[in-house]
C-alpha cells in the first residue's frame, strides 16, 4: 500500500500559528482594558446595549472590549482523475490527485483484488500521480485524504474501470531486437504481429532517437510493417534507439498494444559494394575510400514458363541491404518453382553465402564460374564470386551493409528484402501515416 503522509501547518498573520495569534490578540485586549481603567474621566459607555451604569457619569467599570476571533479555514478541495464511474480507460493513462487549500496526507490506488498501484506525491504535497501502468480490464478505487490549515480532513474516492481489448498486437524489431553493430544501410524496422487498422495511432507510439541527430521518417511497407530511415545512409558511429510505447494504445477496431518494447544499436564503419553490370565488377568502398575490386558474374537474364508461372534469371538493380549470412546454405531451384530435375534446376550446398534479397539473391562462392566472373553473366540471379573473394566478403560485410547493383534493367522491389533505399526521399516522406 502506498501512503504519503504530511503535517498540516496552521498559519495566521506573519508566521504565527492561529493559537499564538489568538493569545496575542487577547494580550492586546488586556492592555487596552488596563489603560481605560486608569484614565478616569466621565466618557459615555459604548457597549452594545443598556447597562446598569448607563446614566452614571463615572467610569464604566462593567464595560469590556469584545475578543477578536479568527475565522475557520475552509475545507481542502480534492480533484481526482479519472472521475468515478469512468469506464474503458486506457491503462496507460496517468491517475492523478490534486488538492486546493490543503495538503495531501494519504493516497491509495488499489485494484479489485486489493493490490496497490505505485504512485508519487509532489514535494509540496499538493498533487499525486501514479507511477506504473494499470492492467487491462480491471476495476480500481482511488482514495485520497487532504488536511486543511485547521487540521480538518477531506476525503474523496473514485472507482473506475480500464478497457478490455478485443485483441492485442506485439511489436518486434527483427534483427535489431538484440542490438549490436549494423551497416550504414540498416533501416529501423518495426513489425506488428497483427494488421494495424489505425496506422497513425501506431506511428505516434513509435520514436527513434539518434546520436548525432538525424532527421528521419517512417514509411509503412504494409499494414504490419513500418520502417524508419533518413535521407541518406547513416553516418558511421551513429547510436540509435527505437521505442515502441504501444501499451494502452488503441490502434483501431478493438486492437491494443500488448507491451512496450525498445532496442538500441550502433552503426559500424561504412561498407558499400557497387556492382556494375557492364563491367561485371564489384568495387568495395570502406568509409568512402575505394578498397577492393572483385570480378562477378550475375543473372544470365531471360525467363521460362513453368506451369503458368514465369521464372526469370535477372539480378535486380538497386541498393540491396545485407540480410543474413550462412557458412553453408542449401539452395534449391524448387524454392522458387523451378524443379530440381529440369535442365536449369539445381540443389546444392553453397558455402559462404551472404543474402541480399528476400527472393533469394546471394553473394556467394562459385568456383564453377570463376572463368566467367568479370566477363559475362551466367548465374540464376545470384552474384557469383571466387572462393577467396567470397571468404573476404563473408568475413567483412555485416547485416545492414550495402550491395548496390546497377545496370541490369530490372529494379529491386521495396518488399524484396529491405528495398528501402530504392525509394526517393520525397516518396519516402509520403509513406508516413502522419503526413
Amino acid at each position: 500500500m502506498f501512503v504519503w503522509t504530511g503535517v498540516a501547518r496552521e498559519v495566521a498573520g506573519r508566521g504565527l500559528s492561529r493559537r499564538a495569534a489568538r493569545q496575542a490578540v487577547a494580550g492586546v485586549a488586556l492592555v487596552l482594558a488596563a489603560t481605560t481603567a486608569c484614565s478616569g474621566g466621565g466618557g459615555a459607555f459604548n457597549g452594545a446595549g443598556p447597562g446598569p451604569d448607563n446614566n452614571n457619569g463615572g467610569g464604566g467599570g462593567n464595560s469590556s472590549s469584545p475578543t477578536p476571533t479568527t475565522p475557520a479555514a475552509p475545507p481542502a478541495k480534492l480533484t481526482l482523475s479519472p472521475k468515478t464511474g469512468t469506464t474503458g480507460l486506457s491503462p496507460s493513462t496517468p491517475i492523478t490527485v490534486r488538492t486546493l487549500g490543503g495538503t495531501l496526507t494519504a493516497v491509495q490506488l488499489r485494484n479489485s483484488g486489493g493490490k496497490a498501484v505505485a504512485g508519487k506525491a509532489a514535494a509540496n504535497g499538493l498533487s499525486w500521480a501514479s507511477s506504473e501502468p494499470l492492467g487491462y480490464g480491471k476495476t480500481y478505487t482511488l482514495t485520497a485524504i487532504a488536511t486543511n490549515a485547521d487540521g480538518k480532513k477531506t476525503t474523496a474516492k473514485s472507482t473506475f474501470t480500464t478497457v478490455t481489448p478485443g485483441n492485442f498486437t506485439m511489436p518486434s524489431f527483427g534483427a535489431l531486437d538484440n542490438g549490436g553493430t549494423f551497416g550504414v544501410g540498416m533501416p529501423v524496422t518495426v513489425h506488428f504481429d497483427e494488421p494495424i487498422p489505425n496506422r497513425a495511432a501506431a506511428e505516434r507510439a513509435l520514436s527513434v532517437t539518434t546520436t548525432p541527430h538525424v532527421n528521419g521518417a517512417w514509411y509503412w511497407i504494409d499494414d504490419q510493417n513500418v520502417h524508419y530511415r533518413g535521407m541518406s545512409y547513416w553516418r558511421p558511429g551513429t547510436k540509435i534507439t527505437v521505442s515502441a510505447k504501444v501499451y494502452g494504445v488503441s490502434m483501431g477496431n478493438g486492437l491494443y498494444g500488448q507491451a512496450d518494447k525498445s532496442a538500441s544499436f550502433t552503426i559500424g564503419r561504412s561498407q558499400v559494394a557497387i556492382v556494375n553490370d557492364s563491367t561485371h565488377m564489384m568495387v568495395v568502398y570502406i568509409n568512402g575510400a575505394k578498397f577492393k575490386s572483385i570480378p562477378v558474374s550475375m543473372g544470365r537474364g531471360g525467363s521460362i514458363n513453368v506451369k503458368g508461372r514465369t521464372i526469370d534469371f535477372w539480378t535486380r538493380s538497386g541498393p540491396h541491404v545485407v540480410l543474413e549470412k550462412y557458412a553453408v546454405k542449401k539452395m534449391s531451384s524448387a524454392s522458387y518453382g523451378l524443379p530440381v530435375d529440369s535442365p536449369l534446376g539445381y540443389e546444392e550446398d553453397i558455402p559462404l553465402a551472404t543474402r541480399i534479397s528476400g527472393l533469394g539473391e546471394f553473394v556467394h562462392s562459385a568456383p564453377w564460374s570463376v572463368g566467367d566472373q568479370g566477363v559475362r553473366n551466367v548465374s540464376h540471379g545470384c552474384l557469383n564470386i571466387s572462393p577467396a573473394n567470397a571468404r573476404w566478403f563473408y568475413d567483412t560485410f555485416r547485416y545492414g551493409d550495402i550491395v548496390d547493383v546497377r545496370g541490369t534493367g530490372h529494379p529491386l522491389a521495396l518488399t524484396d528484402g529491405l528495398g528501402d533505399w530504392t525509394i526517393s526521399w520525397t516518396a519516402w516522406l509520403k509513406g508516413s501515416a502522419l503526413r
